[in-house]
């Protein structure tokens, strides 16, 4: 049986709440102590999986809805739709008590307009704010589009705006990097500096856009990333996962960082 990490870092599988099929085997890995929680992203009208999802009796981090469901708090357009998404995140808030929840700081727009809509977040849902995390992106997104919150400085703009934390994916960093023409080791370090309490760890390829390749198919030199992360720390593996009612890639992966690890 592979021992727990709590001492070192706690590692995290990340699920979309529509993925109920893959509950069984979430449930028996967890009591294998393959992984120590579950990063849930919340689905727009997926409201009604909630009680399966509290029922596991796991850990949980919350991601919020983003852009692939149509969430930008750059846009002033999307303000009432937005508003509705953080709604239905709140409602798996107070069911499952995440110790964080993780936004998307949004797309082509404007970084006060998304600190004006967080603002507003914190009205709608103030005990949920208090646990929000920014998370940094790619500068390009995978539709070619401009993603907020890709370098560090706009990352300390919204952190200081809103006044939450940071949550940092390695992978977005080291695609900012490439598209900035900066050396992916130094953007970390100024990363590291706003003392992200999670992290999303992926293997990928020096690249201006998102890969999300299992750990060891990539270029990235894993056991520098994982180096980084500090004790006690919560690193989320966005590897994927390829059988809808599976996770034997994801067992492979966890094997994987802790070989990296060196633990």
């Amino acid at each position: 049986m592979i021992g727990r990490l709590s001492d070192k870092m706690k590692i995290g599988l990340k699920l979309w709440s529509t993925n109920t099929q893959r509950i069984p085997v979430a449930r028996d890995l967890f009591v294998r102590k393959v992984f120590d929680y579950i990063e849930l992203f919340v689905v727009p009208g997926s409201g009604k999986t909630i009680p399966l999802w509290k029922a596991l009796g796991i850990p949980y981090i919350l991601h919020a809805p983003h852009s692939v469901a149509g969430f930008n708090p750059a846009d002033p357009s999307c303000r009432d739709t937005n508003l509705e998404m953080v709604k239905q995140a709140e409602e798996f808030f107070y069911a499952l008590l995440p110790e964080f929840v993780i936004f998307h700081p949004g797309l082509d727009g404007d970084q006060r307009e998304a600190v004006f809509q967080f603002r507003t977040f914190e009205s709608q849902a103030p005990s949920m704010y208090e646990k929000v995390f920014i998370e940094n992106k790619p500068q390009v997104g995978l539709r070619g589009e401009r993603c907020l919150g890709a370098s560090p400085e706009e990352i300390r703009f919204l952190m200081s705006g809103t006044g939450r934390g940071f949550c940092l994916d390695f992978g977005h960093a080291i695609c900012y990097s490439i598209s900035a023409g900066k050396g992916w080791k130094d953007v970390l370090a100024d990363f590291l500096t706003m003392d992200p309490a999670v992290y999303h760890l992926c293997d990928g390829f020096y690249s201006p856009k998102d890969g999300h390749e299992h750990l060891g198919a990539g270029e990235f030199d894993l056991p520098y990333l994982i180096g980084l992360i500090g004790p006690g720390k919560h690193v989320t593996l966005e590897t994927g996962k390829e059988h809808l009612d599976l996770l034997d890639d994801f067992e492979r992966d966890v094997q994987r960082l802790r070989e990296y690890a060196g633990i």
